[in-house]
């Protein structure tokens, strides 16, 4: 977003919208995986692709801007799928970052329904705002406003969804069973033979 910003201050809109694009590719090329979170990945390089494209022939800055809010609105059909087949987003995601906490707890668990649902609502939430940012304030304005606005909430949501998986992962393990693997704790070092 930098780059973007920059140089739409010096060069003609389409010029800092490829500035942009060119360099959200080198972060996904460099980010790419084959796992969800690549896929998740590349699905939002995707809206910020068709953002560029539509950003660069009509000229618009605002265009290429709004692949933000058209991410947060197209990611909430993928959380609602995800939870009618079973297998939440949020417990996929959980499980890929952090299996040793998030591998206890089944998959369709009903904490990780929970947190897709809470997900759903902030990206809601999140589009409306980016928005109302969007179509009011100049394009400099939108990109410290809607992140100054973004990422406390952020934060906090990301914060809650750690805090609640740890709480289901711990309960999910036997009350006589070594809870180093869910408490974060160490696992305990070998006694040297001899």
């Amino acid at each position: 977003m930098a780059i973007f910003y920059g140089l739409s201050r010096v060069a003609d809109p389409w010029v800092a919208i490829l500035g942009g694009f060119i360099a959200s590719a080198v972060v996904y090329w460099f980010n790419r995986r084959d796992t969800l979170m690549g896929m998740l990945t590349l699905f939002g390089f995707a809206v910020v692709t068709v953002s560029a494209a539509i950003g660069i022939i009509s000229n618009s800055e605002k265009a290429y801007l709004a692949s933000g809010p058209a991410a947060d609105f197209l990611f909430v059909p993928l959380y609602a799928v995800s939870i009618f087949l079973k297998k939440p987003l949020i417990g996929a995601i959980a499980r890929e970052m952090f299996p040793r906490y998030a591998g206890h707890i089944p998959i369709g668990a009903p904490v990780f329904v929970a947190l897709s649902v809470f997900w759903a609502a902030h990206d809601i939430v999140q589009g409306v705002a980016r928005v109302y940012l969007l179509q009011e304030l100049s394009v400099g304005e939108y990109i410290i406003w809607s992140r100054v606005l973004n990422w406390p909430f952020t934060a906090v949501m990301l914060w809650a969804s750690v805090y609640f998986v740890m709480r289901a992962a711990k309960r999910r393990v036997p009350p006589n069973a070594d809870d180093a693997s869910v408490s974060g704790a160490w696992p305990a070092a070998a006694e040297p033979e001899g």
